[in-house]
């Protein structure tokens, strides 16, 4: 069924008649900032008279301008209640997400605390990550600089080369591995792991299966609910858990 909203719209876009253009640009203007007028508000904001008015409701087959206000403003209500409750529902989504991802790092804390005291304790700590976690370890990088750690990130997909040339003996690994862009990464881990140093990895439900069960000791799997595959969300919740890390700096 035609809405009165969409009648008036057809006429506004349709009709020859440049009075009725007239008065239902102003009828559609007003509904859309909640503003119902009287018959002889429309015809005095339009120059018409009232009778062009009743004609104009008439044309949106309505017996006369009180019916026509009346239905505009069920609409207006039906639309208001209908915007409502989508807002009202991405908030709950959104709020929903958030709380998984701090429940996500409560959860891995006994990693995080593990992880922390090795960063206190060591000379310097090497974060790793794949491409899509890069802007995100960048933070994690500014924060331990600030709090006078020596801090080395390096894109591993990119400087493979360099790792397999350099020796890591007495240092720390941090090893982020998110995303499907991981297969140099699994072949660096093997190399890293040839130095027998402390080795961290953080990672997805996917690449887990992949790590041998010592590798798999010291890991993190990004696993919250709701939405986890989406960068997005990867990006935010590994923010948010280097902000937790950062505390205690």
């Amino acid at each position: 069924m035609v809405s009165v909203y969409e009648r008036i719209e057809n006429i506004v876009k349709d009709n020859k008649n440049t009075t009725f253009k007239i008065i239902g640009k102003q009828i559609l203007s007003d509904w859309h900032l909640g503003i119902f007028k009287t018959q002889y508000e429309i015809s005095e904001s339009c120059f018409v008279s009232l009778a062009t008015v009743t004609q104009f409701a008439k044309a949106c087959l309505c017996e006369g301008y009180k019916e026509l206000i009346i239905r505009l403003r069920v609409e207006y209500e039906q639309r208001m209640q209908t915007q409502q409750v989508g807002e009202s529902m991405q908030d709950i989504e959104k709020s929903k997400i958030i709380n998984e991802i701090y429940s996500w790092i409560e959860n891995n804390n006994e990693f995080i605390e593990k992880l922390v005291k090795k960063i206190k304790s060591t000379k310097k700590l090497w974060i790793c990550p794949s491409s899509q976690a890069i802007y995100s370890c960048k933070y994690l990088e500014d924060i331990l600089t600030n709090a006078g750690k020596d801090v080395k990130l390096v894109d591993l997909s990119v400087s493979l080369e360099m790792a397999r040339s350099r020796e890591f003996k007495g240092e720390l690994i941090l090893v982020i591995l998110s995303g499907r862009d991981t297969e140099t990464l699994d072949r660096t881990i093997e190399y890293l792991l040839n130095f027998k140093n402390d080795l961290f990895i953080i990672t997805t439900p996917n690449n887990i299966y992949e790590l041998s069960d010592e590798q798999q000791a010291n890991s993190m799997v990004i696993n919250f609910k709701d939405n986890n595959f989406l960068y997005k969300y990867r990006a935010y919740a590994l923010i948010t858990l280097f902000l937790k890390v950062s505390e205690s700096f």
